[in-house]
């Protein structure tokens, strides 16, 4: 079983490799701010050696104060994700406060932890963009992506209503059907 496991664990390795650096952005959740100091100093030189080019002090810096708002400030009863949202929010005063940090939970934010985004994005771009709509592109198909992905389900999209807008104004296009009351063919 040891060649078994060992391969195992290889592969693992492999497949993610910056499990430590997806980790190192926990020192942005309410429970660092009580936590070992050392382990959130190193997660904090990590994050900023790898996206910020700031001096690693100047975060630290932040770091200390920001702290104080984890602990008794607005931050103290958030959970990770929203005190991420909140510092990387461009309407308060964080982002102003703490730069360094605000870019770091941007950039958290963004960072996708798993490839099911990008691989139903790509179904539905091979929904929507098909042979005979080959040249949609730019902000028409991101707009027909967007309403695919988010839009409401087909069941309580308004057909009829979406063919009598369409065929209100004069169209050379007409439906098969002879005597039909929404295209008005005879």
């Amino acid at each position: 079983m040891d060649p078994y496991f060992n391969g195992l664990l290889e592969s693992l390795e492999r497949r993610f490799q910056n499990l430590d650096l997806l980790g190192a952005f926990h020192v942005l959740s309410p429970q660092a701010a009580t936590g070992d100091e050392a382990i959130y100093v190193a997660n904090l030189q990590l994050l900023a050696g790898k996206f910020l080019q700031a001096d690693c002090n100047e975060v630290l810096q932040e770091w200390s104060s920001f702290k104080q708002q984890l602990i008794v400030g607005p931050f103290k009863d958030l959970d990770q994700q929203q005190v991420m949202q909140e510092l990387a929010s461009e309407v308060g005063e964080w982002g102003l406060l703490y730069p360094s940090l605000s870019k770091l939970a941007a950039i958290g934010l963004t960072i996708p932890v798993s490839s099911v985004n990008c691989e139903r994005d790509f179904s539905t771009l091979n929904r929507v963009k098909t042979d005979l709509r080959n040249r949609l592109q730019g902000e028409h198909l991101a707009t027909c992506m967007r309403l695919s992905i988010n839009g409401p389900p087909t069941r309580d999209f308004p057909f009829r209503r979406a063919l009598e807008l369409f065929f209100k104004t004069p169209r050379k296009i007409k439906c098969s059907q002879a005597g039909c009351q929404l295209c008005h063919h005879h």
